[in-house]
């Protein structure tokens, strides 16, 4: 996977690939954990990798750097700019480039209260937990490292309003303040994704099939009618090629089969609609284009990993 410091200009996104990218995003499900915020002074590091969750780390205010296996040199952090590590890669954030420091450790022995005006730098640390579905469709296309930048960006002025406000959150450690800085690190991901489909250059993943203009029509396709009974013969027929080029390529492109993708958008519509819209099983089954609901328990289990009353329950 190649790097991504601050990412390249903004693409421009076709109408029916932003409508696709919208409605998918409405439906992903994730949530956020805030695992540390603190201010540091003097010699200090963290790296919160190991837990097989999108890592992130938030900058209000004062500097740091970041050192990853593999980089030739540490990369600076300023107030303002968002960290992002897609693939829990390990990672430091400290206090200076060439700090001796250890991998999978968190070393920040002088901490002070959270304060504007006062010395060390400000962060909000967590993890961002996401279905393997959504992990694998939309964030494997994702490089090792994000860096965004909020004073380079178009979007800015949201940017820092958004970090001023997990900021004064953090500081103010009012009743329910854990819960409101998750909310707040929920729409701090969604403006990562949004930034990184706006501005990275990918050759695989969604976002990439979505922008072929061969592939394309069949993805349309699955997302806008999801209850029909697709077969691979019937999807290439959308695109008008042949079964077995439109099989290669799509895998090519998405990295999985377009039975095996159709099945995991199903699921994530089902994720949806069992627990936001509390529609009944049964129901979700047919919109599903499952002729069963014993078939459709099957293969949300085989997806999601635990079935529908289980799911129900849970947090994602």
């Amino acid at each position: 996977r190649p790097n991504s410091d601050i990412l390249s200009d903004t693409k421009v996104v076709a109408p029916e690939t932003k409508r696709v990218l919208d409605d998918y995003l409405r439906r992903i499900n994730f949530h956020s954990e805030v695992f540390y915020r603190g201010q540091v002074c003097e010699n200090w590091s963290l790296d919160i990798s190991g837990t097989g969750h999108i890592n992130f780390h938030v900058v209000c205010h004062g500097d740091g750097w970041l050192r990853m296996p593999g980089l030739k040199e540490a990369l600076p952090l300023h107030q303002g700019d968002v960290l992002v590590l897609p693939h829990d890669s390990s990672h430091l954030v400290l206090s200076a480039p060439y700090l001796s420091a250890e991998y999978g450790k968190i070393s920040a022995a002088h901490q002070v209260p959270l304060d504007r005006a006062g010395a060390g730098t400000a962060l909000v640390c967590g993890y961002l937990i996401v279905d393997p579905a959504t992990r694998g469709l939309l964030f494997a296309m994702l490089p090792s490292y994000l860096i965004i930048r909020s004073g380079q960006d178009e979007g800015a002025a949201q940017l820092r309003s958004l970090i001023d406000l997990i900021f004064t959150e953090a500081q103010a450690n009012h009743v329910g303040a854990a819960a409101v800085l998750e909310r707040l690190s929920d729409a701090l991901m969604f403006y990562v994704i949004r930034h990184a489909i706006e501005k990275q250059s990918q050759s695989v993943g969604l976002l990439a099939a979505l922008g072929d203009k061969q592939i394309r029509p069949a993805l349309v396709a699955i997302c806008d009618q999801p209850a029909q009974a697709w077969s691979v013969d019937a999807l290439a027929a959308t695109t008008f090629m042949s079964r077995s080029a439109f099989a290669e390529r799509f895998h090519a492109l998405i990295g999985k089969a377009p039975m095996e993708f159709l099945t995991e958008w199903r699921m994530q519509l089902a994720r949806v609609w069992l627990k936001q819209d509390h529609v009944s099983v049964a129901e979700v089954s047919v919109r599903c284009g499952y002729q069963s609901e014993a078939a459709f328990r099957k293969a949300f289990k085989r997806i999601t990993g635990v079935g529908t009353g289980e799911f129900r329950r849970s947090r994602i």
